[in-house]
């Protein structure tokens, strides 16, 4: 099983793991909207300039003929969804997803597997409209745990300088189980919120 990432968590794991998406080790995917966006995105290109060097190791998913339509009629629901309106049960706000966030969703669901997102609405839209198939989320410091327990990384000064840009560049807070495993499997203290 693979966890398909979204546009943050890419951007916060790239860094780590350059190799994430070219080697199956790393268990991590992404859809082909996401991928674009990072790629052409005047956005990114300003903010993460780094982004240029990584064009080439950010691979999209592709996905077989039959997956193709069960993610064809995934999307038709979840945008039916979305626009008939899902409130967010834990802030009473309609949840509003853009298209990227649609299409993750869509194609967890088609190929039964976890995604990885800080964006709080869309886990609770899949957490709540699709209560028996959605897999779950996995935080980019779960995501960072598992590799670190499988041997796949190793911890570093130059990792941790990567994992401190988190903070500085106000990504989501990570999950405080994560952060104490982390600490006990790199040594180091998580820099974050």
């Amino acid at each position: 099983m693979f966890i398909l990432c979204d546009t943050s968590s890419i951007l916060m794991l790239l860094r780590i793991a350059p190799n994430m998406f070219t080697d199956q080790r790393y268990g991590c995917k992404t859809i082909r909207q996401v991928h674009d966006e990072i790629i052409r995105t005047t956005k990114f290109k300003t903010k993460y300039p780094w982004t240029r060097q990584m064009r080439s190791k950010v691979k999209p998913v592709v996905l077989s003929k039959d997956q193709i339509q069960v993610e064809a009629m995934y999307f038709e629901v979840v945008r039916t969804l979305n626009y008939q309106g899902t409130v967010n049960r834990k802030t009473g706000r309609l949840i509003d997803l853009s298209r990227e966030d649609m299409r993750l969703i869509s194609h967890a669901l088609a190929l039964e597997c976890k995604i990885t997102s800080g964006d709080r609405d869309l886990v609770q839209f899949a957490r709540h409209e699709f209560k028996g198939e959605f897999r779950g989320n996995v935080s980019p410091l779960e995501i960072v745990n598992h590799w670190l327990e499988s041997g796949v990384i190793q911890w570093g000064d130059e990792k941790q300088l990567y994992l401190s840009a988190w903070a500085e560049d106000h990504e989501h807070p990570q999950p405080p189980e994560a952060k104490k495993r982390f600490m006990e499997l790199s040594g180091y203290r998580y820099t974050g919120t």
